[in-house]
């Protein structure tokens, strides 16, 4: 009888050879990388409690932001990229309704052609359309605003070239930052021109 591990392997062959492929998406092991002018990647995490009687993953999403990815100074990609290098991330549940992490359960006797379906059907509804909507610097500033991250919005606004709310990131990232943060903030912003209010 095949393991759980087997059925997510032949998910993954199966989840390229019938729909990722003709998206363009290229495979390396649990990886999916489409190259864009920002590179979009789709991961298969495998849960570390697996065992041979069920095993649990989830899919996790990511775009490669050259431009924001040297504006933030970030550490130089090294080799094939992969998902945690990606510069907007984000797990497959949290774009769900209900935003609650989701793992897919698979046990030996789990049918891989329909555990597939099920996952793609997931990638088309709430992946594909997340990536086709952070496809501009506004839209990548706006998506770091809901996720209360100011700096990275901050970034992104300046790169879209609204000054005006990149400045207003700035400055409350500055307000919230913490100390060691601080003088990296400043450098970055005074750097890119980014005016921060009341510093």
């Amino acid at each position: 009888m095949a393991t759980p591990q087997d059925n997510i392997k032949a998910m993954a062959s199966d989840l390229h050879e019938r729909h990722l492929k003709a998206l363009n998406f290229r495979k390396s092991a649990n990886t999916w990388i489409r190259p864009v002018a920002w590179p979009q990647v789709i991961n298969v995490q495998l849960s570390r409690w697996n065992s041979a009687e069920e095993a649990q993953f989830t899919v996790n999403l990511g775009i490669s932001i050259p431009e924001l990815h040297l504006a933030s100074e970030s550490l130089p990609l090294k080799g094939a990229l992969k998902e945690h290098d990606c510069d907007v991330r984000s797990r497959i549940g949290q774009l769900f309704p209900s935003k609650n992490d989701h793992w897919w359960k698979v046990a030996p006797t789990t049918d891989p052609e329909e555990l597939v379906e099920d996952v793609f059907e997931r990638i088309n509804e709430f992946a594909l359309p997340w990536f086709d909507r952070l496809s501009n610097f506004s839209s990548i500033a706006g998506e770091f605003t809901d996720r209360k991250s100011p700096f990275m919005a901050a970034l992104a606004f300046h790169l879209a070239g609204d000054s005006k709310s990149a400045s207003e990131s700035m400055s409350r990232a500055h307000e919230g930052s913490n100390t060691h943060f601080l003088s990296k903030l400043r450098r970055i912003a005074a750097k890119l021109g980014i005016q921060i209010k009341d510093a």
